[in-house]
């Protein structure tokens, strides 16, 4: 079932807004809402793997223009991992660039919102970071997606970037889940000094 209450109108113009900044780039990276460059991006994005711990469907609920998607099956295959990719983002020009970079898998691109998406069906692996819903809604949204789109035995990876620009820390991510009182299988960050935290719950098997 998806979720009853509706995003806030100021939060969905936000999105908007935010695709459109994203698109005024050429950059994968920054197109990405990323602006520390090649190293940093990995460095900072691919502890996103340590959740990852055998093949299966992963699904990105906030993709974007699908280079992280693109990256985690490259660095995945380095760890000797096969990635098969999905994506959802409430942008439709970024999605339609996602199904570009990844045109094997371009029909498994989706607009949408992960808030009330309804799911064509569940995922090995669910990925979402903190900030795709406000803040209030981040507690409805993690018990849902546990039930509604990650499969019988799957994960729910939960990430959250601070900034460094800012001086911002991400939310720890782990006592938050831990605070629902969900069981925290694992945990990883990434930069030095830690910039983006992740944390990771299972699904029961039926």
């Amino acid at each position: 079932m998806v979720n009853r209450r509706q995003l806030p109108r100021d939060y969905l113009l936000e999105l908007r807004e935010l695709e459109e900044s994203y698109l005024t780039s050429n950059d994968p990276i920054r197109q990405s809402g990323f602006g520390g460059g090649p190293e940093r991006w990995r460095g900072e994005r691919e502890p996103i793997l340590d959740a990852v711990e055998s093949d299966g469907d992963l699904l990105d609920a906030c993709c974007a223009n699908g280079f992280l998607l693109e990256c985690l099956v490259k660095w995945g295959r380095e760890r000797g991992r096969e990635i098969r990719p999905h994506g959802l983002d409430a942008g439709e020009r970024l999605v339609e660039l996602a199904r570009q970079r990844l045109a094997r898998h371009s029909a498994n691109m989706h607009v949408g919102n992960v808030w009330d998406w309804r799911a064509p069906r569940t995922y090995d692996y669910v990925y979402v970071i903190d900030d795709c819903v406000p803040s209030d809604f981040l507690p409805e949204l993690v018990l849902g997606l546990r039930t509604r789109m990650v499969a019988p035995g799957g994960r729910l990876i939960v990430g959250s970037y601070g900034s460094r620009s800012r001086d911002l820390a991400p939310l720890d991510v782990a006592e938050f889940l831990s605070g629902l009182g969900l069981d925290v299988v694992g945990t990883a960050s990434g930069g030095e000094p830690p910039v983006t935290a992740f944390a990771w719950i299972d699904n029961e098997r039926k």
